[in-house]
């Protein structure tokens, strides 16, 4: 044995990193999506609007991780009867948002299996937007004058338009993927500071 390898300490073992007092270490957790997506279980008597406002709620209040973890975990098959019946559609019409053919959709539902992946990320970035529009027409508007708005038929209508802004596209189709997405919050970022969109 050589005089380096003689006076070679032991090794003690990793210690985890102190945590400021107050401040909760974040774990992997797999329960985000339960927490989350458990309010469409719950649903029960209820109609979609509370649910689907329920959700938009935990949406707005959850960290993005969460939503991440969320997501990752499945999104269930059920929010797309709630997303139409809180606008008025059909489920066709949320299975055409998040780019779902019926025949998958019902495969899906019927084997209790959670929504392709892609379609999830799009239901994520639906509820992420509208819960951002929400928030927006809250804060710009008189409490009084928005107590008898149908904000949800208003974003129904701001979806399907077609804006200069994405060269005559709709929010719903710059949906289809996170460039898109990321478009549509940016406009909702200047509309909110009172630049021109």
């Amino acid at each position: 044995m050589t005089a380096i390898a003689r006076t070679k300490k032991p090794q003690s073992p990793v210690t985890p990193p102190v945590v400021a007092a107050g401040v909760r270490s974040r774990t992997p957790r797999q329960d985000a999506g339960a927490r989350l997506w458990g309010v469409l279980g719950r649903s029960g008597a209820r109609n979609s609007r509370a649910v689907f406002h329920e959700l938009l709620g935990l949406v707005t209040d959850c960290p993005p991780v969460d939503l991440y973890d969320a997501v990752e975990e499945g999104v269930p098959t059920a929010v797309v009867s709630v997303i139409a019946g809180a606008f008025g559609g059909t489920n066709e019409s949320v299975m055409a948002l998040i780019g779902v053919s019926e025949t998958t959709f019902r495969r899906k539902h019927e084997a209790s299996e959670p929504l392709p992946e892609v379609a999830g990320h799009r239901v994520m970035g639906f509820l992420r937007i509208v819960a951002r529009l929400q928030r927006l027409l809250q804060e710009s508007g008189d409490p009084a004058q928005l107590a008898d708005f149908d904000l949800d038929a208003w974003v129904r209508d701001w979806m399907r338009e077609p804006l200069a802004e994405f060269g005559g596209k709709t929010p719903a189709q710059m949906l289809r993927n996170p460039e898109g997405q990321r478009a549509i919050e940016e406009l909702l970022d200047r509309m909110r500071g009172g630049l021109p969109a």
